[in-house]
């Protein structure tokens, strides 16, 4: 006796208990009542795992299966909500069975099965960018410890091709291992950004460019292939968020000059394969930048997004990432200087609208503000102001988020260097005031 399949899938719903039933099946009818115990637990495996009583009710109980019957059904209770959660398992596993025998597998029958709760609501909360950057264990463990505590409720790391696979027959899984398991762990979802070209996969000529990395794979297909490693190896434990790129309309992350047409015949190549082995992934646009002064290095987002639409690449996605930086003003300042920033967010939907696709989401997948005394920069209590108040505009809007802040730490110590100082926390892991003012939301929510 046993399960028909051993992973069952219900839609968690959104308010309330209600029951499901799961099916038991004898191979072959009997002469005598056949009787099996049954518990309903929490999951053992390494996936996003339910709650108990908040997203399951765990239970104990008997089927029994009366003579000639050869099916039968075991109730169990779901909770569902409102709230975006990644898709998260219990298990329901057979004992004691009494005139049949319990078998891990008898053809299509497994003796127990694990119930995956698909997640049924709009994507929404706020997230973080985290790199590694070399920590080890037990500071990646501290930096999750911090961000719960802040409230996120998502996790953006890099999946960066060249780092991983450095040779074309070498990967190296370990560090992108340890950011997801502790996301996991965590219950934090995550949004996997795959790009940066290894050596080996792109032109020679690229060797000239400020970073080669980022110049773009001489044939897709081998970015494909590595797309469709990560996804197999990702996927089981829940991850299935993808960015495909970063920043692609700038000449920075798109070398040496943005063209909508190259990125789109990339993202088609990354979906697919991607969607090729795992066919609940979602599938976002690279998050697109804003045009800072007039810059002929990079396309506004608009348009570049409209360019996509012409070529047929927007519609194949499943939402827009966009990273639309407004310091060092306010979010809805419309005085910043950035076009294509937080202030002109409505405008990019209104093309996702016109296209027909106003029913997709913007994911904001960087927005912050970096501290010190670069050109630009902020005080901290600035940024603190500033990723408030995004937070608060993003609640007022449907069709945006969910919001996930650039960045979690600050990538170094110099204070006259922008890049190094956009974390809420100081390389020590210090608060700065933006992670106090996050963790102090948090506490209000709760």
């Amino acid at each position: 006796m046993g399960f028909p399949q051993s992973v069952a899938y219900f839609a968690e719903g959104d308010s309330g208990a209600r029951v499901e039933l799961l099916t038991v099946r004898l191979s072959a009818a009997s002469k005598t009542t056949v009787t099996v115990q049954y518990a309903v637990s929490i999951s053992p495996g390494t996936g996003y795992k339910a709650t108990v009583g908040q997203d399951f009710t765990a239970a104990t109980g008997s089927v029994v299966f009366a003579p000639g019957q050869t099916s039968a059904t075991i109730p169990v209770s779901v909770v569902g909500d409102t709230a975006y959660e990644p898709d998260e398992a219990f298990r329901v596993q057979l004992t004691s069975a009494v005139g049949a025998l319990i078998v891990a597998t008898a053809g299509q029958l497994a003796g127990q099965t694990d119930v995956i709760l698909t997640n049924d609501d709009a994507v929404s909360g706020i997230g973080m960018t985290l790199h590694l950057r070399g920590a080890d264990a037990a500071t990646v463990k501290r930096e999750f410890d911090l961000m719960s505590a802040m409230g996120v409720t998502w996790v953006r790391i890099d999946i960066d091709w060249s780092a991983v696979q450095p040779k074309r027959r070498s990967l190296y899984w370990g560090s992108t291992d340890l950011l997801v398991n502790e996301a996991v762990a965590h219950q934090m979802g995550v949004l996997a950004t795959i790009a940066y070209t290894p050596e080996w996969a792109r032109s020679t000529s690229t060797r000239l460019l400020s970073d080669p990395t980022h110049a773009r794979p001489t044939n897709l297909s081998d970015l494909a292939n590595f797309a469709s490693l990560a996804a197999q190896r990702y996927a089981p434990l829940g991850v299935h968020c993808w960015e495909v790129w970063n920043e692609p309309n700038t000449a920075k992350f798109w070398p040496t000059r943005p063209d909508a047409g190259e990125y789109g015949q990339l993202f088609r190549a990354v979906a697919t394969a991607i969607r090729g082995a795992d066919s609940r992934a979602t599938l976002l646009i690279g998050g697109i930048s804003p045009q800072y002064d007039g810059s002929a290095a990079e396309i506004p987002p608009a348009v570049y997004l409209e360019q996509l639409y012409a070529n047929g690449t927007a519609q194949l996605a499943d939402g827009v990432a966009a990273h639309p930086y407004s310091y060092p003003n306010l979010p809805m300042d419309p005085a910043q200087r950035q076009v294509g920033g937080f202030y002109d967010l409505p405008a990019l939907q209104a093309v996702m609208a016109n296209h027909g696709d106003g029913a997709k989401k913007i994911w904001i997948t960087e927005f912050g503000a970096p501290t010190g005394t670069s050109v630009n920069a902020v005080s901290e209590q600035d940024q603190a102001t500033i990723l408030l108040q995004a937070q608060q505009q993003v609640a007022q809007w449907n069709w945006a988020g969910p919001l996930m802040y650039y960045e979690l730490v600050d990538g170094g110590t110099d204070p006259t260097d922008g890049e190094q100082n956009f974390g809420v926390l100081r390389a020590d892991l210090s608060l700065k005031a933006a992670a106090q003012a996050l963790m102090d939301a948090a506490r209000v929510r709760l």
